[in-house]
């Protein structure tokens, strides 16, 4: 089963609901619904997963979508 990165912060095993060309409709283990994610954003094991969070740090934090 594929891996997600939640908010650059858990990683979470997916179940595949619908394959589409550039997106993919998951949902996490134990849930009835289901979400759209890009197929970029599918990881292979929880480590890949976590390889891939982001340095907030560096970055200079999270600012809202407004940019405050």
């Amino acid at each position: 089963m594929p891996w997600i990165l939640e908010s650059n912060w858990k990683a979470t095993e997916v179940e595949i609901v619908k394959d589409g060309r550039e997106f993919v409709i998951v949902r996490t283990k134990g849930s009835t619904g289901g979400f759209r994610i890009r197929k970029n954003r599918l990881f292979p094991t929880k480590e890949a997963a976590e390889k891939s969070k982001r340095d907030v740090a560096s970055s200079g934090g999270h600012h809202g979508p407004f940019g405050h």
